[in-house]
C-alpha cells in the first residue's frame, strides 16, 4: 500500500560547481548503462558501459569519463538506449551504433562499435532509442521504427522484427516519437498523442490493458506538446504546461499517492503538480523527471530512488513517493533525461551533471561511486581517439 505522505528532498549542488564548463554541452541523453552528449560544434561524446560498442569509440572499452564518438560526424540529436545509441547528423542522416543482435540498430553490419548509417535514404529530424527497438521521425513528419517487434512496438500492424526502418501504420503526421522498453508513443502535428505495443500496465493510456500493433490514441487529453515512453509507464506535457502520466505506479513513477492511489497505476492520463507549468518530462525505467519554468528552469523528479536516480540519498521504503526538487542556485538545468536507473541534465552554461546508478561509469565523473548529489561530468579523455 502506498503511503500518503510525500517527502520533499532538495538536490544540492556545491557553490564551486557554478564554474563554466570547459566542454560545453548542448544536451545529454541517459540510457540503460551509458550516457552521451552533444558538445558545441555537434561533436558527440559518450561514457559508461561499452560492452556492445554503444560508446561509438571503435572498440568495446568502457570509460568512466566522456570519450569522443569516432567517424567525424556532427550531430543535432542523440538518444541512448539499452546497449546502443542512435543520433541524427546535421545533414539529417540517422546513425546507430552498439548492440544490434536483436536488430534494433537499423544499421549494417549487425554489430557496430562506430556510427553506421541507418539503412535507407530517409532524412530524420530525430531518433529515439528504446530497449530493443528504435523509432524516428523524418523531416516530412513520417514515423519509422526498427528492431524487435515482439510486442508490436514498431507499430506496423504485425509482430515481425525488422533490421530496416519500416513505416508506422496509419499514415499519421508526427512531430515526435519516444521508444520505451516494449512500447512506443508519439505526438502528431495536431498535438494528439498515440501509443502502441505492450500495454500490460496501461502504458498506452487508452483506458485498457489491451496491447496494440498499431497506433492507438491516448484518451482524455488532446493537446500534448511532448510525450515520453518509459519502462512500463508514459508521461507527457500538455499545451498549458501540465504534466500527465499513466501506466505502472508500483514505484510511484506516475506520481500518484494517497489513500486513493493504487500500485496498479492508471489506464488513463493523470494530471500532476497542478500549480506548476512544465516545459518537458522524461520517463525512465521506474522514475520520472520534469523541467519547469519558474523564474529559472527547475528539475523535479519522482518515483523509485533505489539507485538515487532522483538525486537525493534516502533510506525510505521503495513504496513511498519521493519527490526531489531544486532551483540549483544560479546554474539552472535547461534539459534533463531519465535513463533506466540514472538521470542526466545540462545547465544553461553547458555543464552536464548526472546522478543515480554508477556501476558502469554512466555518470561520467571518473568514478564508480553513486554520489550523494548530482555529479559534474568530467572532462573528456583525450587519449582514446
Amino acid at each position: 500500500m502506498i503511503r500518503s505522505l510525500a517527502l520533499l528532498l532538495v538536490l544540492a549542488v556545491l557553490p564551486q560547481d557554478r564554474r563554466d564548463a570547459k566542454l560545453v554541452y548542448r544536451n545529454v541523453t541517459a540510457g540503460a548503462t551509458h550516457s552521451c552528449g552533444i558538445a558545441s560544434g555537434g561533436v558527440a561524446y559518450c561514457w559508461g558501459d561499452n560492452g556492445f560498442g554503444q560508446l561509438g569509440t571503435g572498440d568495446e572499452r568502457s570509460s568512466l569519463v566522456p570519450v569522443a564518438v569516432i567517424g567525424g560526424e556532427t550531430f543535432t540529436t542523440l538518444s541512448a538506449g539499452d546497449g546502443f545509441t542512435c543520433g541524427v547528423t546535421t545533414s539529417g542522416v540517422g546513425h546507430c551504433w552498439g548492440r544490434s543482435w536483436r536488430v534494433e540498430s537499423g544499421s549494417r553490419p549487425p554489430h557496430s562499435d562506430a556510427p553506421a548509417p541507418v539503412v535507407g535514404s530517409l532524412l530524420f529530424s530525430h531518433i529515439s532509442a528504446g530497449a530493443n527497438h528504435a523509432c524516428g521521425v523524418t523531416i516530412d513528419h513520417a514515423a519509422y521504427c526498427w528492431g524487435s517487434n515482439a510486442e508490436g512496438q514498431l507499430g506496423t500492424g504485425d509482430t515481425a522484427s525488422s533490421r530496416n526502418p519500416v513505416p508506422v501504420a496509419g499514415q499519421l503526421s508526427f512531430d515526435s516519437v519516444s521508444a520505451g522498453w516494449a512500447h512506443t508513443c508519439g505526438v502528431t502535428t495536431n498535438r494528439v498523442a498515440y501509443c502502441w505495443g505492450n500495454n500490460k500496465f496501461g502504458q498506452l493510456g487508452d483506458g485498457t490493458r489491451d496491447a496494440t500493433r498499431v497506433p492507438r490514441e491516448v484518451v482524455q487529453i488532446h493537446d500534448f506538446v511532448s510525450v515520453s515512453a518509459g519502462g512500463r509507464h508514459s508521461c507527457g506535457v500538455g499545451a498549458r504546461g501540465t504534466v500527465y502520466c499513466w501506466g505502472d505506479n508500483f514505484h510511484s513513477q506516475i506520481g500518484r499517492t494517497g489513500v486513493q492511489a493504487s500500485r496498479s497505476g492508471s489506464l488513463v492520463p493523470v494530471a500532476l503538480f497542478a500549480s506548476d507549468r512544465f516545459v518537458g518530462v522524461t520517463a525512465g525505467a521506474f522514475h520520472t523527471c520534469a523541467l519547469t519554468l519558474k523564474n529559472i528552469d527547475r528539475v523535479t523528479c519522482w518515483g523509485s530512488n533505489q539507485d538515487y536516480q532522483l538525486g537525493v540519498r534516502t533510506s525510505l521504503e521503495s513504496d513511498r513517493l519521493i519527490i526531489s526538487t531544486d532551483i540549483f542556485q544560479g546554474i539552472p538545468f535547461v534539459q534533463v533525461d531519465a535513463g533506466d536507473n540514472h538521470t542526466c541534465g545540462t545547465t544553461d552554461r553547458g555543464a552536464t551533471y548526472c546522478w543515480g546508478r554508477n556501476d558502469d561509469g554512466e555518470l561520467g565523473d571518473g568514478t564508480l561511486r553513486a554520489p550523494a548529489r548530482p555529479a559534474r561530468v568530467a572532462e573528456p579523455d583525450s587519449t582514446r581517439n
